[in-house]
């Protein structure tokens, strides 16, 4: 017995860890199985709020751009609808007005990974054991916000060769504020996502730090009274051999003298 646990704790002190074998402590064993699938767990839901993470941010960055183009299309809608603008300059803004609606089809169509960013089937992502966090499908906008770029320059230069019409203008820079209004709260939905993915991240950090301490309570051993305990059980079992070799000490030769 005394071996045995001079062995055990030479292993603990050479190891740092107090459960070398689980029959060294089924319980404690038990309980550190436990507590490392908590933190497998965990470490898979954060890598699932990195990648939602990193989807948002580009959500972002692409309403951001969306915002800008739409911007631009609505500061030249305000110099076109002007009486006082002169035809050619009229036909010039409507040019830019269909690059602006091929770039905003192209952030439309912008895809990540191989998949749409802003439209289709969104990804769904578990970030904790009851939660599941997605982003919202726009694929309804295009087909709306194409219509009142083409009304805009329709008005602005109509193929027809006819007068520019400033009602229609007018009536698109009304439409392009409500698209920068839907906008903005498509970014302010998205922000506020990011915003509780940033409190789950903090969470599951805390909680993981949380889960290293208790293991290492369950695992780890403290090394100064290991070390103590160790030379104790040295020196008992030194002086027993010491004893041991005293009491056999005489010889047959000693006998026989």
């Amino acid at each position: 017995k005394v071996e045995k646990r001079l062995a055990r704790l030479q292993d603990q002190a050479s190891s740092g860890k107090a459960i070398i074998r689980p029959q060294d402590d089924p319980i404690g064993a038990g309980r550190s199985i436990y507590l490392r699938h908590d933190m497998a767990v965990s470490s898979q839901y954060q890598r699932n709020m990195d990648k939602a993470k990193n989807w948002m941010e580009q959500t972002e960055s692409a309403l951001s751009h969306l915002t800008n183009v739409i911007a631009r299309a609505r500061e030249l809608a305000l110099y076109g609808v002007t009486g006082t603008t002169p035809p050619d300059a009229k036909a010039a803004i409507a040019a830019e007005i269909r690059q602006l609606q091929a770039e905003a089809e192209s952030i439309m169509n912008t895809t990540v990974d191989d998949r749409k960013l802003l439209t289709g089937t969104m990804p769904e992502w578990r970030v904790a054991r009851d939660v599941m966090i997605t982003t919202d499908d726009l694929g309804d906008w295009w087909g709306d916000m194409e219509a009142t770029f083409v009304q805009l320059t329709e008005g602005l230069c109509p193929s027809d060769g006819s007068e520019p019409d400033e009602a229609a203008i007018q009536d698109a820079l009304g439409r392009l504020d409500q698209w920068l209004d839907k906008i903005l709260s498509a970014r302010a939905e998205n922000g506020a996502r990011l915003r509780r993915l940033d409190i789950l991240s903090e969470k599951a950090m805390n909680m993981d730090i949380e889960h290293q301490r208790l293991l290492s309570n369950v695992e780890e051993v403290d090394l100064v009274e290991v070390i103590v305990k160790l030379k104790s059980q040295e020196a008992a079992y030194q002086a027993a051999l010491a004893a041991g070799a005293r009491l056999i000490q005489p010889s047959l030769l000693d006998h026989l003298r």
